[in-house]
This record gives C-alpha cells, sequence and structure tokens, in this order.
C-alpha cells in the first residue's frame, strides 16, 4: 500500500494534534475545504492509525511511529518471519557446497574432457565456472561486434568477477572498435578493471577459468551446437598457450594507434586470407565483418595495388612487403 499524504491532510493532522475538540465546521474553514471533505480526510487519517476517534466531537492524533507500528507492525512480523524462512532454506541448500565441489573434483578427475550438448546446458557450465573462479578468466571472441542480448548478459558478470579481484583478460577482433555497443561494453569493463585487447584475426572462441578449466565450442561456426570442457593438463597449457600467443600481439584497448603503416592490421589479414585462396564468405567470418563489407575492402586493396585479379593482388602485396 502506497500512502500518499497532501497539504490539507498534513495541515488536518497538525490541527487535530493542537486542538483535538475540533469541530467540522472550523476545520473546513481553516482549511478552506467542504465540511464533507474534512470528515472524509479524517477517515482517511484514521485508516492509517494517524487519528482516533475518541467520541463523536473529540478526535486523538497519534504520534507517527505509534500509527506506524499499527499500521504495518504485523505486516513487518510477516515480512521478518519470511526472511527467516528464505535464510533457513538458503542455509539447508548451501549446506550441500563441501559436497558438491568434491563430487565436481571427481567427475574432473573421472573425465578430463567433458562434452556439452545445448546452449542452456552451456549457458549453465559458464555460470558455474564464473561462481567459481578465483584468480583469473581469460577470454577470446571472435566475431567483431557482439549481440546486444550477449552484452546484457555479459556486463554484470563480468562487473562481479572484477569485484571479487578475479582478473579478466579479453580479446577482440579490431573491428569490434567500429560498433558502438561493442567498444562502449569493451570500455565499461576496461574502466571496471578488467584488460582488454584487440587483433585482426582470432581462432576460434576460447573461455580459461584459473588456468585449470578451458571451454572451447563444438563447432566454431556454430556455437549453439555446444562445447567442450578440457581439463586435461596438456590440452590446457596448448590452450593457455594459444591464448598469450594472440594476447602479446595484440593492441591494449587504450593504446594509441600512430604506427606509421601503409596497411592496417586487418587489411593485412585480409590480404593474407586472400593469398591462402579463402573465399569472401570465409574471409567475412575470420575477420567478423559482413560479406558486404569484406568485399569493399578486398576492392579497395586490389585497386591501390593497381592489380587486376586476386592472384596479381598477392603478387603486389608480396612485392611490397605487406605479406611474407
Amino acid at each position: 500500500m502506497t500512502i500518499r499524504l497532501d497539504r490539507v491532510d498534513v495541515e488536518l493532522y497538525r490541527a487535530e494534534i493542537q486542538r483535538p475538540k475540533n469541530g467540522e465546521a472550523e476545520l473546513a474553514r481553516r482549511l478552506g475545504v467542504a465540511p464533507e471533505e474534512v470528515c472524509r480526510r479524517r477517515q482517511r487519517l484514521t485508516e492509517l492509525r494517524l487519528l482516533e476517534q475518541v467520541d463523536d466531537e473529540t478526535w486523538v492524533a497519534r504520534s507517527p511511529h505509534a500509527a506506524a507500528d499499527a499500521l504495518l507492525g504485523e505486516e513487518e512480523r510477516q515480512l521478518e518471519r519470511r526472511r527467516l524462512g528464505v535464510a533457513q532454506r538458503r542455509e539447508a541448500l548451501t549446506a550441500l557446497t563441501a559436497d558438491y565441489l568434491d563430487a565436481r573434483r571427481l567427475r574432473s578427475d573421472a573425465g578430463q574432457v567433458e562434452v556439452l550438448q545445448g546452449v542452456e546446458t552451456v549457458r549453465a557450465t559458464l555460470s558455474e565456472l564464473a561462481a567459481l573462479a578465483a584468480t583469473s578468466v581469460d577470454s577470446m571472441a571472435p566475431g567483431g561486434a557482439q549481440s546486444e542480448h550477449a552484452i546484457r548478459a555479459a556486463l554484470p558478470l563480468d562487473k562481479e568477477l572484477l569485484g571479487r579481484g578475479v582478473a579478466l583478460r579479453s580479446l577482440f577482433l579490431d573491428s569490434a572498435r567500429s560498433h558502438s555497443a561493442t567498444i562502449r561494453y569493451l570500455k565499461d569493463i576496461h574502466d571496471a578493471g578488467a584488460h582488454v585487447r584487440t587483433t585482426s584475426l582470432l581462432p576460434t572462441r576460447i573461455l580459461i577459468y584459473d588456468r585449470e578449466t578451458a571451454i572451447v565450442p563444438l563447432d566454431a561456426q556454430n556455437t549453439a551446437r555446444g562445447a567442450v570442457v578440457v581439463r586435461d593438463l596438456p590440452l590446457l597449457n596448448l590452450l593457455n598457450h594459444l591464448f598469450h600467443l594472440y594476447w602479446d600481439q595484440a593492441t591494449p584497448l587504450d593504446a594509441a594507434r600512430t604506427r606509421p603503416v601503409e596497411l592496417s592490421d586487418l587489411e593485412r589479414t585480409v590480404l593474407r586470407l586472400m593469398a591462402a585462396g579463402q573465399l569472401d564468405e570465409v574471409i567475412s567470418r575470420h575477420i567478423g565483418l559482413s560479406v558486404r563489407t569484406t568485399r569493399r575492402i578486398i576492392s579497395d586493396l586490389t585497386r591501390r595495388l593497381g592489380a587486376h585479379s586476386r592472384f596479381q593482388a598477392g603478387v603486389r602485396a608480396a612485392e611490397r612487403g605487406w605479406i611474407a
């Protein structure tokens, strides 16, 4: 119940405090309202336990604290009983923590590589690993622009991890810098304490928790199929090494890009993929941009090289030292 008292209510309450035997006509004159309105207002203040009618002519004003106790006391007691009930149920559930962690350890020992089928299973496992993370979370996110839904889901989790003192290192494609929602998200987590870098090419999505558990997609082109949880030490070492290889070559989010080059990192990557014979659709997936934008980049590179074919563009790029 929302309680709103206007000026007339307050003035009536004050008048009843000052003089308990006010008549309706006198109060109506003082408040500038009709006598019927005084009667209605008195009834409302009585319902709020601010007034108590003693007899036909006497109304006693109660203190706000007494009124609150009378009106809300039972509701507060019910809330307290509910709070205690919730606390007891939470305690009963959290009492299983030791069993859960022990069972997780046994599962980890039994299966160093675990396949997760379906999006919901993957999401539940990611939430679980994030909640258990103690020291670090390293992530590699290809695809360039991130969806609004993904950003809304990730931002509070990232800030919660940072708030617990967990170190976050996040790798994104350079093209993410050109997407307003994504760059805003990257700046938000960077300002909150995360280390963020971008690079022109990333091989696949990777998440590594405490350097002890990693998650990679079953299919890099269709992450909805599921994922693989990796706890096997040799595989973990490989994934950690792969992350650091790309991390060391990436550009910090807040670094000034003043390197005088004829070619951007993104364009250099496109040229390498062209030289490898990749189709436009494949190149677009690698760099996280649309096919249309990718073709525009290819067309511009071909024009700048004065080439009439992809093969000729590759030869001239090599001659200029643009690609090795």
